[in-house]
């Protein structure tokens, strides 16, 4: 598999982010679920790439480009208040492009998120975003999962608690997409026609 996949965690620091009655913020949480991810993905035979935190949307995006990236994951965790009072929200969420082969590849990522959730009926599903960078000005498949609401308290220690099987659900999100055997994962079939060459 010479498929290159670039991560792109959460790069706002503390106090952005911070996680409902716990000393645990965004970046630090995505910054690890992408340090765990990375090894996992390179075993299954992908080049990975993770964007410095230093770098800008527009910075990280433009290495993207310029590597050759195939697919393009954001990795954050979600909130639906200021943080001034605990939030109702919880559940995964994966943005994507308005087109099918986005759709489909988001779906898997989706998916395989639902199955290591604590409450899969509270899943909100894959959404067409039109306003996020990564999305909109990102040629490759883009996979904007937003895992969990960090501003619920049961939501936030399920993701300090679970990072590993949250990097592994990650991982599998991708091999679905490529159709990789893997052994933690029945095989899948590989990505839809729409996937292959330019497809925006």
């Amino acid at each position: 598999m010479n498929k290159r996949i670039y991560l792109s965690p959460e790069r706002r620091p503390r106090p952005h982010g911070r996680y409902w009655g716990m000393e645990a913020y965004e970046k630090d949480v995505c910054e690890e679920l992408a340090s765990l991810l990375a090894p996992l993905l390179a075993a299954r035979g992908f080049g990975v790439r993770i964007g410095a935190p230093e770098k800008d949307l527009a910075a990280r995006v433009g290495e993207a480009i310029a590597w050759g990236a195939d697919y393009y994951l954001p990795i954050h965790t979600n909130a639906s208040t200021g943080g001034a009072r605990e939030g109702t929200a919880r559940g995964p969420l994966v943005l994507a492009y308005d087109h099918p082969a986005a759709k489909a590849a988001c779906r898997r990522m989706y998916d395989s998120l639902l199955e290591v959730y604590p409450c899969p009926e509270r899943g909100r599903g894959v959404q067409v975003s039109r306003n996020f960078y990564e999305i909109i000005r990102t040629p490759m498949v883009s996979v904007y999962p937003e895992i969990a609401f960090h501003d619920n308290g049961e939501d936030a220690r399920w993701l300090v608690e679970n990072k590993g099987e949250i990097a592994r659900a990650l991982c599998r999100g991708v091999c679905r997409w490529y159709g990789v055997w893997d052994p933690l994962i029945a095989k899948s079939p590989g990505a839809p026609a729409e996937s292959s060459g330019p497809w925006r």
